[in-house]
Parts: structure tokens; sequence; C-alpha cells
């Protein structure tokens, strides 16, 4: 079979070659490796979903290279003493691509509707201590009044997932049809159309020019349009950046990097490491997982550096915990709480937890209960689909029976929702700790019939407390101690094994210009992205 798909890929490149096509030259084609679900920015939730709406929509604020705020929308602030009180002055003269000018009532508008209806609204809004009115003193001025202190405010404020839009349209426009069939913002390129499963068509919004003083280009976008072809299968998105139908791609898999390196005379790769981690959660609805031993011997069992190598062809790096070295509030203790490899010690503990019988299949047996678990994963991304049968081998030594379940991305996170499951491989992307962990960990995320991102469905009030301290203290110090017990507190419990922190891998065409000064920046910012990249 491998023989076969090699052959295939051969073909396919080599047809590619004959017909491949490059965009014109006011033109951008980039690849995605997924196909985003929703562009409603108070929805949305997914990374691909966050790189487009940052060519589309932005927020009041941005971050530069030293993730230090930097106004976007807004031309300054001013947070009060107590932290009670934000004055955020607008910049005059930004124009949504519907062409009405941008004012408070504008913000006020986007931030309530986030407010209501976003999955990400867990730090800012009312009854989470967070904003309880938002002012307007006039159509530049807006005041943000907060129940309790919220230091970390201005970082929430920074994504596109706060993106402002313009509230006539917002009243006008059917909820179904926003991110979808329709999206107005203020960003450097206009929403056109979105074919599904072929490509997203964005157009120059030609009235932009308000960039960072930290991007050399504060618009209009150099390039005209943007195409944005969906090709998830991982052979056709290289064939197609070795044949030209392809200019850029920031998803390039670190299984093909070895086919398109053969083509550096017309290819460009670059890496750097990333905020993006992949990890293992354990159901704690499974009575299996009450003890503590069981969940530690999986723990030591798993041997990171073989996924890395094995899953991720050496393009990632083994993570101790959930958050990494390249995150806001990265705890280096993590390094001395987390679980090593040691096979023979997993053994010990499970031998202690009482699945000491081993039957002539090589599976531990409890009372005559096999311990057999089902791991789900990801059937569509290599990385996690070889990650699952990596950890399969790894646990099956211990004496663990591992029945590997895959399925694609959607229906995987649909089922972790629910209680079918045991082990799961999963992912996610931040660049700010605190909020990143509330996400994952923090027990008001704990799946239920609306779904949930605490994939372990487990709850700790201590966890939740330092969680909360983190973002909510005005003594830096305070903040910063309590984001590290959190952290120490994840790794210790064994409910989620961290694996791989993943290398940002971009693949681009040798006439693409702006690569050097995007990679100049240490997270390649989207906004770069929209407007430097060009031909």
């Amino acid at each position: 079979m491998k023989k076969i798909g090699f052959l295939v890929l051969v073909l396919t490149l080599t047809f590619s070659l004959i017909i491949g096509t490059s965009a014109s030259a006011n033109e951008l084609i980039f690849g995605l490796g997924e196909e985003p679900e929703n562009l409603d920015p108070h929805q949305a939730t997914g990374w691909q979903e966050y790189m487009l709406l940052s060519f589309i929509v932005e927020p009041l604020f941005t971050l530069d290279h030293n993730y230090e705020i930097v106004p976007l929308l807004a031309k300054d602030y001013h947070v009060s003493d107590d932290g009670l009180e934000m004055n955020i002055w607008l910049k005059e003269g930004i124009y949504f691509h519907t062409g009405d000018e941008m004012t408070a009532s504008d913000v006020k508008y986007s931030f309530n509707r986030f407010f209501d209806i976003s999955p990400q609204a867990d730090y800012l809004p009312p009854g989470r201590g967070g904003v309880y009115e938002i002012e307007i003193v006039d159509d530049y001025h807006v005041i943000f009044h907060f129940e309790s202190p919220k230091p970390l405010a201005l970082y929430y404020m920074s994504a596109a997932h706060r993106g402002i839009m313009p509230e006539g349209w917002l009243k006008e426009t059917p909820e179904e049809d926003i991110g979808i069939r329709a999206l107005v913002g203020t960003g450097p390129f206009m929403f056109e159309s979105w074919a599904a499963a072929d490509r997203i068509n964005l157009k120059r919004f030609d009235d932009y020019s308000h960039g960072p003083d930290f991007i050399s280009n504060p618009g209009p976008a150099k390039s005209e349009r943007m195409i944005f072809r969906i090709i998830p299968e991982d052979a056709t998105l290289t064939a197609e950046m070795v044949g030209g139908g392809i200019d850029v791609s920031f998803d390039v898999p670190p299984s093909v990097m070895r086919a398109i390196s053969r083509f550096e005379d017309r290819l460009r790769i670059d890496t750097a490491p990333s905020e993006g981690v992949q990890y293992l959660a354990m159901n704690r609805n499974r009575e299996v997982f009450e003890d503590d031993r069981v969940r530690q011997a999986i723990a030591h069992g798993i041997n990171k550096e073989q996924i890395a190598q094995g899953a991720w062809f050496g393009m990632g790096e083994p993570i101790s915990g959930l958050i990494t070295e390249n995150v806001i509030g990265y705890y280096p203790g993590v390094e001395d709480v987390e679980y090593k490899h040691d096979p023979e010690l997993a053994k010990e503990l499970l031998d202690q937890a009482g699945w000491d019988e081993i039957g002539s299949d090589g599976i531990r047996r409890k009372d005559g209960e096999k311990l057999e678990l089902e791991l789900i994963t990801f059937s569509n991304v290599d990385q996690w689909r070889a990650a699952g049968e990596i950890i399969q081998a790894q646990l099956q030594e211990l004496g663990i029976g591992i029945k590997l379940e895959l399925a694609e991305v959607g229906a995987t996170y649909d089922r972790s929702n629910r209680d079918d499951w045991d082990l799961g491989i999963y992912r996610n992307t931040w660049w700010l700790g605190q909020p990143f962990l509330i996400f994952l960990t923090h027990s008001d995320n704990i799946p239920d019939e609306d779904g949930g991102t605490n994939k372990a469905h487990w709850g700790n009030p201590e966890l939740d407390r330092n969680l909360e301290i983190a973002g909510q203290s005005i003594n830096e110090q305070e903040r910063i101690q309590a984001l590290n017990e959190a952290q120490r507190i994840i790794v210790d419990s064994a409910n989620w094994v961290p694996l791989v922190a993943r290398a940002q891998i971009v693949a681009s065409q040798k006439n693409v210009e702006g690569i050097d000064e995007l990679l100049s920046h240490p997270w390649w910012p989207f906004l770069m992205q929209a407007l430097l990249l060009h031909k």
C-alpha cells in the first residue's frame, strides 16, 4: 500500500507539473489544509477561521513583536488605577467595507453581540466579573465599565474574534448568512464568496491605510485578490505547490516536507516554532480513570519523542505542559512535574491498581475485566492519526488493549462531547496562556449537551481558582504565581498528557515577496500576511 501511495503521489506531482497554472500577478493563492466551519468572528473558534478573519475584520488592538499592546482601530486608551474603567478613543476615518465610517456605536454593538453568542466569551462578559456597561461618550470615545478588574482585557481585545462589524449591517443581515454568505469588517480584504469544499475569495479593500507601525506597509494590501483553496489531501496540496497551482501555504504537513524540499529551485520552505499543541485527554467520566495510578501509568507509558519523530517527522518538539515556551505565561517548572517515560514504573502502577492479571492475549485484567480502552482522534490529519497508532502500540506494551477509532476532525470533536470514548488525542493553539488554559481545563468548560472544551470532563476548584486569579488579580506577581500553580496542577493531575508542540511550516513560490519581513516577526501575524504577501 505504501508503494502504491507513493506512486500515486509521483504521478500526481508529474501531472500537476504539466498542467499546473499559477495565479496572475495581482492575486495570491493560499493552500488551506482544512475548510473553516464559520467565518462569523463571534462564533468561530478554529485556527483556520482565525487566520481568514484577520484578513477581513479587525479588533481594537493588536500585538507587536514583543507581545506588547498596539492600538489598531483604537487611537489611544486609558485604564483606571482600580481597573474598573477603560476609556478607548477610536481612530477617525476608519471605514467598513460598506463605506460607512466606524464609530463607537459599532464597537458597542459588536461587543454586546460577542458577549451574547460567542463560545469564547468567558472573560470579558457581564456575569463573569467583566463588562457590565459600554458607555458611548461620542462617536470616537467609548468607556468599558467592569464589575471587577480584568488586567488581561487588552489582550482579549486583540483577537479577530472580537472583531468590530457595522451595527446597521449586523441588524439587517440574517444571522445564518453572517460568516457564510457575507462578512463585513474594516480589514485589508473584503469577503467576496465561499464555494464550499473548494475556495474562499477575498478582494482588496482599497481604502485600507491604518496598518500598525511594525508593518512596513500600512495599506492597501500588496495583492489585489486573495484566493484560499481548500485542499485537505496532503498529496494534492503537495502536488499543487510543486506545480504552481498554489503560491503559499501555511498548512504544509511534516510528512511531505521531504517531497517538497526536492523542488528548492522553485519553492521556498521556512519553519518556526508555534503555539500549537497536541495532547492526550482521559475521559474522567470513565470509572477506570478514578484511580490516579491508572492515569499516571498511561502518562509514564507514552514516549513523546517517538511521537515527535514518528508522527511529526522531527518537525515537532516533545512538551511538558499544555502551553509551550512560545506562549505568554509558560512555566518551566512543569518539566519537573511531568510524568517521564518509564514503562517499568507504568507497569508497577498498574499492578498496584489491581490490574495485575495478564491473559494469554497480553491484556491486563482485574476481577475478570479486561483493561481495554477506546482511543479517538482525527482520521484526516496525518500527525494525529499517526500519533494514535504510536500510542496504541506503546500502551499495548503495558498490557492495555487499545481500540483506535478514527474520524474527521469535526466528527471527533462532536464525539468528545459525549461519553462513548476513553482516551482522545486533540489539538489547540493560542498565544496567551491564561485564556488557553481556561478554555482547555476550567470546570465551566466541561462538555454538556451544548458542547464544551474541557475534554477531560474533569473539574477542580483549586485549578479553577488559580486560573481565575491569573486573569483577575491586579497584582502581576500574584497572577504569575497563580498561572504557574495552575500549570502544575494540570500536569500533576494526569488527566491531560501534553505530547508535542508542532512546528509552523510555510512553503511559498520563489516569486512570492514579503516572506522575509513576515518571518522577522516571531509569530507571523495574519495581518502581516494580508498586507505584505504578493507576487
